[in-house]
């Protein structure tokens, strides 16, 4: 044991973080067989002392006082041949004497350590095989206990789930400390040391038959029983990670949502289906349309109101934005105070939420010494007063227990949800008016504004980049000047909360760690005694039935509550606004690689038409498309992210159709000369125009995605990354440095900066690099064309 943690302890954070970071939980798998040989060992000398032919004098002294053990001398002394059958009683060689006397044979010759093991070493003499075989049982659920690990590290690692990663670290963290403390429970229970303890604190100083000691008894179980709870909160922090990721993909919605549009995923189609704007017909208006407010927006008058509204999506998609919008634009009075975004366009908040998620669902892993000490102290008199109870009074107790978890949990997420909406921004009371103010602020919108504001076309463009080209009459406001998110109530006179945010995480920490009590204690009195009558079965169905109630509908607006309170106005994680920029940049050079690759494609597309019909007709294009858009199904939800941030930027319009001139457009911005671009984008088209009219539609972009990184992965990629180096490479010397790229890249109306560049280069090269050939170039490129994820 010793060894093992002199083993595990430079992969501990607290000691050696640096190597934590290189080495991490798979380094103490490495070092296992040692560890284990180690204890080999260790079994195997405890055995031999105690094995047949090695009792020493003292030990044959000791036995003689023994009546019993006597007649078993000259077995355990090697002298005389087992009787045939006989096994031997190893419960009568612990005959307990008064305790005075058994604690002097004790300490005189050394009992504890030797009677260990000696019940292993009597089945190993009687049934060898059976003792072969439980080691080979325990080698396969090894083996298997393992691949399942490799198993969902790499699923974890595909998706790109850092956190998820992270709460199976903990998992075998929790595994190997519990093992431990199992290993120095069995040593004290079976070498007397519990007998000891026991005669101490109960004075008793016989344990018979009728009355066991109850700390021999009880310390495995109780060992037990906390190793059961802490993997149910494990697996119930996973559980809840799992249910929240529909949360964050809803943020993603909230951030990708257009002002104005057609489409049901506009702001403008919302406000009119929910009846606050009415579209009224008008020919000399822009679109043939006027929109005239019908009634003014608000979250709520009172907490009433607000609870009712909140159960609306508009409401909720109103709240995320203007918390958005506060975040990347703070007002000049928090700017010298508070964090600031470098550059919107680059920034998702999305994402930045989805990590904080992550921490705080990671928290709820790690149980503090508070948190025992509050359960023991809430815990005890519970199980006080249900001592000597009838079983259906118990039932009835755990279901009364799981049921008031649910109403705390809902209570604290109303006065989390009241307390977030006096720290959001308040939007104007006419629809048109916020529609107005978050025009051209979604992903999409800014991102498309930081590539064509600067261009030489970008005065004659810059009408589709704020979302004015998509946008109808608004029915005269359109002259008026346009209105500004109004101060949060806190810092607008109304600065009293029910609970601190600290308090609201310690308090949502402490029902997880009650909810994970519950089950555990469903689970073990399941195995102790299973429900015998009807009453009891609906006691035990019902107490079940609040995990799923809680996990499914109280949980997950719990947590997007309590994100929201972690993440605004002074509660900005920088550490993590500065992950989420790199990730920004990495995620630009991605886009961008893509770009390459659909430029490849379209000048190969003669290649894709040879393998199929000669004729490329009707038929084949959209069999190939359904085939393709399937495909594309089957990428992770951040690559499948990535190429709709290409084609939401292509669509000015936001009406789900993209014309050919856009496409050749974003071409000639890369650098590429304009015939070829108009080429390649024509080919693209052709080669999935299933419908025939000459239009890329989000279904035709999926299929060129997938057929872009499918022909001949390899060389593709190495022909797109070439001539991506040939445009990078100013000067033509077979080297491009820092500042080349930097410049290429705003050339290319990617807004990245030099020490942004030389940032992404070092995480891959882990050195600096002052230029990087066509090779490493290659490399490069082929590394960022996948999603990273970063710790």
């Amino acid at each position: 044991a010793i060894s093992a943690q002199a083993c595990c302890r430079p992969c501990c954070p607290r000691e050696h973080p640096a190597q934590a970071r290189a080495s991490g939980p798979m380094a103490c798998r490495r070092r296992a067989p040692l560890v284990s040989l180690l204890l080999v060992a260790a079994v195997l000398r405890l055995t031999w002392v105690t094995a047949p032919g090695h009792v020493s004098k003292n030990d044959s002294a000791f036995l003689e006082s023994f009546p019993v053990a006597r007649q078993w001398k000259p077995l355990l002394s090697g002298r005389a041949p087992r009787p045939q059958g006989s096994v031997v009683p190893l419960q009568e060689l612990h005959i307990r004497q008064p305790r005075q006397q058994a604690l002097r044979s004790q300490r005189s010759i050394g009992v504890s350590r030797q009677g260990v093991f000696a019940e292993v070493v009597e089945i190993i003499e009687s049934q060898p095989s059976l003792f072969i075989g439980e080691i080979a049982a325990v080698v396969v659920l090894s083996a298997i206990f393992e691949a399942a690990d490799h198993w969902v590290r790499g699923k974890l690692k595909e998706y790109g789930d850092d956190t998820g990663s992270q709460i199976v670290d903990a998992l075998f963290k929790e595994v190997t400390v519990l093992g431990f403390i199992g290993l120095l429970l069995f040593l004290t229970t079976r070498s007397g040391t519990a007998d000891s303890l026991a005669a101490f604190i109960y004075g008793v100083r016989d344990w018979s038959a009728e009355s066991e000691n109850p700390l021999a008894e009880t310390f495995e179980t109780v060992h037990i029983m906390i190793f059961l709870l802490l993997v149910v909160l494990l697996f119930q922090a996973g559980a809840i990670l799992v249910v929240t990721r529909q949360v964050s993909r809803r943020w993603g919605d909230y951030e990708s949502s257009r002002g104005f549009g057609m489409t049901p995923e506009s702001l403008e189609s919302k406000f009119v289906e929910a009846g606050y704007i009415e579209r009224v017909p008008n020919p000399a208006a822009p679109r043939g349309v006027d929109l005239i407010m019908t009634k003014p927006f608000d979250y709520g008058v009172d907490i009433w109101d607000r609870l009712q509204k909140r159960r609306s999506d508009l409401n909720k998609l109103i709240m995320y934005r203007a918390i958005r919008h506060e975040f990347l634009y703070p007002r000049r009075e928090h700017r010298k105070t508070t964090a600031s975004v470098r550059d919107p366009a680059l920034f998702s908040f999305e994402s930045y939420l989805e990590k904080r998620l992550g921490k705080t669902v990671l928290a709820l892993v790690e149980v503090s010494a508070s948190t025992w000490l509050i359960s023991i102290v809430a815990l005890a008199p519970i199980i006080y007063f249900c001592v000597g109870k009838p079983a259906v009074f118990i039932r009835g107790v755990q279901c009364l227990c799981a049921w008031f978890l649910v109403a705390c949990a809902a209570l604290l997420t109303v006065l989390l949800e009241e307390d977030t909406y006096k720290f959001t921004p308040q939007v104007p009371s006419d629809p048109r008016q916020t529609l107005r103010l978050f025009s051209g602020t979604s992903t999409q919108m800014l991102r498309r504004a930081s590539q064509y504001a600067k261009s030489s076309e970008g005065a004659a463009r810059i009408a589709g980049v704020n979302g004015k080209s998509s946008r109808p009459g608004l029915g005269g406001i359109e002259n008026q000047k346009k209105a500004l998110l109004i101060k949060p109530p806190f810092f607008n006179g109304d600065s009293q909360t029910f609970l601190s945010a600290l308090a609201y995480e310690q308090l949502f920490r402490l029902i997880s760690f009650f909810q994970a009590v519950s089950l555990t204690s469903l689970i073990v009195c399941f195995f102790n005694s299973p429900p015998q009558t009807l009453i009891e079965g609906v006691l035990y169905a019902l107490s079940w039935c609040e995990w799923p109630v809680m996990l499914f509908f109280v949980v997950p607006v719990l947590m997007r509550r309590l994100t929201f309170r972690n993440s605004i106005e002074g509660k900005k994680d920088v550490r993590t606004m500065r992950q989420v920029a790199g990730e920004g940049n990495r995620g630009l050079i991605r886009d961008f690689v893509v770009l390459v690759r659909l430029m490849g494609l379209g000048q190969r597309s003669h290649e894709l038409e040879a393998h199929h019909d000669p004729h490329h007709d009707r038929a084949s294009i959209i069999a190939k498309v359904d085939e393709h858009n399937a495909t594309f199904e089957l990428k992770s939800q951040s690559e499948q992210l990535e190429i709709w941030n290409i084609y939401a930027v292509w669509d000015v319009d936001n009406d789900g159709e993209v014309i050919l001139p856009e496409v050749v457009q974003t071409f000639q911005t890369m650098g590429f000369d304009k015939q070829i671009a108009e080429q390649s984008a024509t080919n693209l088209l052709r080669l999935v125009d299933e419908d025939g009219t000459n239009i890329f539609t989000w279904r035709k972009v999926k299929a060129l995605a997938v057929m872009a990184q499918s022909v001949k992965p390899t060389d593709s990629l190495d022909a797109d990354m070439t001539a991506f180096f040939d445009l990078v490479d100013i000067n033509g010397d077979g080297k491009v440095t820092a500042k080349e790229m930097t410049l290429a890249m705003r050339r290319m109306r990617i807004g990245l900066q030099t020490e942004d560049i030389a940032n992404l280069l070092y995480e891959h090269f882990r050195e600096a690099k002052l230029a990087v050939t066509r090779e490493e170039f290659c490399e490069w490129t082929r590394a960022m064309s996948s999603p990273v994820v970063v710790a």
